[in-house]
């Protein structure tokens, strides 16, 4: 980052506009609620959430299905035909591929259950696979979308805790066979990253107690991280089982919420970002046993119910505001290269990330240079958009300066491919920070002459907060 860059920052924190801002809770009121209840499992279709089922009180399970769109929940139970039997601390997923939520095993009453069911969004159906995992509860299970099958792994029964990896693909359930696997456990949850096409599981318990590691399943393999920072319940005490998780797809990471370790239920929300976990502030009361699933349609993620001192009703929201955002404007003029020269957002600008993007048109051995700025109306020259030709003689012809120069930085160029990098302070007082990014082509005579400077096209960037 040049001194330039740096100075940018400063002022910008200087602004007094900028938001501080991380993902937040906000508790919602809808007007219709399931009834309370706690170890259920809340799965998305990518427009909603789908709960069954779950535990309403100390000798009691539930059958029903609820569907939430984001501000209210539907009962869709069906009145007619065949219904899982009731329970709770199942294994449940939802097949994007097939348009299915699976459900497998659980707990009812003292009875292990180890059936396996599917719901189309009318009605189940009760499925008799060849070979099927043992009866169980505590299990988890997540659907793979690169695979295309879901994952099934560990849970409890006759035979006690048990690390085995099972894939339903819609007709039968295979044991799979990892060189690598997590020792014998349950009562953890499995997220699917679908940017890195992989799981995550956390922790869990087997008989001596709550765990604390990190496992990765990569469709093939088991390979267990270290973090540098110790992971969800590690408020003082590393481990957590019984608590809600999903994959926020927006900011790329895991989201771990509630859960019960060795001492307590617990009140407290992580993150995993693929490489390392954080504890985020504030959220809902402490609670175990609760859903938690990511909706991608609407970019936020709902916690429904749980326990505490007695089975909870309350649904919440979890997302960041505002969220990063990357577009262009304007329109760049012809190169050094091939036709305009333009400027492409490749990721979105968090904080704490390099923003990046990709310059195209500019010739082989241009010098080209990244032009940041606080402003696309105005600068020291007088207001925005500006005829490069007014500013210096060799501005080419239908080429403007879209941004104010605030920042300058030289950039690489390998034989006209050049990236735009903008490294973000990992601060969220930065989120909400609106910058503005452009980028100028010179090109050189044999002799180091300026022959021309071109422009490429804006790019608008609003900072989101993980």
């Amino acid at each position: 980052m040049t001194r330039r860059t740096i100075a940018l920052f400063a002022a910008a924190t200087s602004l007094g506009t900028i938001a501080t801002a991380q993902a937040a809770w906000t508790q919602l009121t809808p007007a219709n609620s399931p009834s309370p209840r706690a170890g259920h499992v809340g799965v998305t279709d990518g427009g909603s959430m789908y709960l069954f089922g779950g535990k309403p009180g100390p000798t009691s399970e539930l059958n029903d299905m609820w569907q939430f769109d984001g501000a209210n929940w539907t009962d869709i139970t069906p009145t007619a035909g065949p219904l899982p039997q009731t329970r709770h601390f199942y294994a449940g997923t939802y097949d994007t591929s097939r348009g299915v939520y699976v459900l497998f095993g659980g707990r009812s009453g003292s009875t292990n259950l180890g059936d396996t069911w599917e719901f189309d969004g009318t009605s189940w159906t009760q499925l008799s696979p060849a070979t099927s995992p043992s009866a169980r509860r505590w299990a988890s299970m997540a659907y793979d979308a690169v695979q295309g099958v879901c994952i099934l792994f560990g849970g409890n029964g006759a035979a006690g805790y048990n690390n085995e990896t099972w894939s339903w693909n819609g007709t039968n359930w295979t044991r799979l066979t990892p060189t690598t696997s997590p020792s014998i456990r349950g009562r953890g949850r499995l997220s699917f990253d679908i940017t890195r096409g992989e799981m995550l599981y956390y922790g869990g318990r087997n008989t001596a107690g709550a765990l604390g590691d990190t496992w990765i399943w990569d469709g093939s393999d088991w390979r267990q991280v270290t973090t540098t920072t110790t992971g969800p319940g590690s408020l003082g005490v590393q481990g957590l089982f019984a608590y809600g998780a999903t994959y926020d797809l927006v900011r790329d990471r895991h989201v771990v919420f509630g859960g019960t370790r060795t001492g307590g239920t617990l009140a407290g929300c992580w993150e995993f970002d693929g490489t390392d976990w954080e504890q985020r502030n504030g959220g809902p009361p402490s609670r175990t046993g609760c859903s938690l699933a990511f909706i991608p349609g609407l970019g936020k993620t709902f916690l429904f119910g749980g326990f505490s001192t007695t089975q909870l009703v309350d649904t919440w929201e979890y997302q960041t505001s505002p969220l990063a955002q990357a577009s262009t404007f304007g329109s760049g003029c012809p190169g050094g290269g091939t036709g305009n020269v333009t400027l492409s957002p490749t990721n979105l600008p968090w904080t704490g990330d390099t923003f990046e993007a990709a310059a195209n048109g500019v010739g082989a051995t241009s010098l080209v240079f990244s032009v940041v700025g606080l402003s696309n109306s105005n600068w020291a020259g007088g207001s925005l958009p500006t005829a490069l030709s007014t500013i210096h003689p060799a501005g080419g012809a239908g080429c403007n300066l879209l941004v104010r120069n605030d920042a300058v930085l030289l950039l690489g160029n390998q034989g006209g491919v050049v990236t735009v990098p903008l490294p973000l302070p990992n601060d969220p007082g930065f989120a909400g920070l609106t910058l503005y990014q452009q980028v100028l082509e010179i090109e050189l005579d044999p002799s180091f002459n300026i022959q021309s400077i071109n422009a490429s096209n804006g790019v608008t960037i609003l900072v989101g907060a993980r």
